[in-house]
């Protein structure tokens, strides 16, 4: 009877020798910023009309790369990376140091007050990071501590 799951013997072994080559060859395909020396040429050789094909071949970096690469550059006139901005703050430096003087003014306040009276729009968890970060830290609670196992660990809530 014909076994549907068995799986012939060369056909096993270019799976594992494919397998293996994948491994190998794996360090060459991690993503890397390309130099601008490569930007330039890859400029150059566009210019002169070569493929793109051929200019990834040659530059050892992907096609996507090199259409990417001749888009800024046809866009802005430059091949150099443009740079990360990054996400805008969620308060603006005036806005933090007006939170950090009303902490240090009210230190009794909760998260969740200070919030609500400077009209802030983060979360709890986001102001106490802020905090924690400006060198703020929680006022440790007589009472709670005194009920607790004196071998647990007092957390931040």
């Amino acid at each position: 009877m014909y076994n549907q799951y068995a799986i012939s013997f060369p056909f096993a072994i270019c799976c594992i020798i494919c397998y293996k080559y994948a491994i190998l060859t794996r360090r060459e395909t991690i993503m890397r910023p390309i130099s601008n020396e490569k930007r330039e040429l890859l400029v150059e050789a566009k210019q002169r009309g070569d493929t793109e094909k051929s200019i990834a071949k040659w530059l050892k970096i992907s096609e996507s790369s090199v259409t990417n690469i001749w888009r800024l550059y046809r866009k802005t006139g430059s091949y150099l990376p443009t740079p990360y901005i990054g996400r805008r703050p969620i308060l603006s430096n005036e806005k933090l140091e007006e939170t950090k003087l009303f902490v240090t003014n009210n230190p009794d306040k909760t998260l969740a007050e200070i919030i609500e009276a400077l009209s802030l729009p983060i979360q709890k968890s986001r102001l106490s990071v802020l905090l924690i970060e400006s060198g703020f830290s929680f006022k440790k609670n007589n009472i709670s501590r005194k009920t607790r196992c004196p071998t647990r660990k007092v957390g931040i809530r």
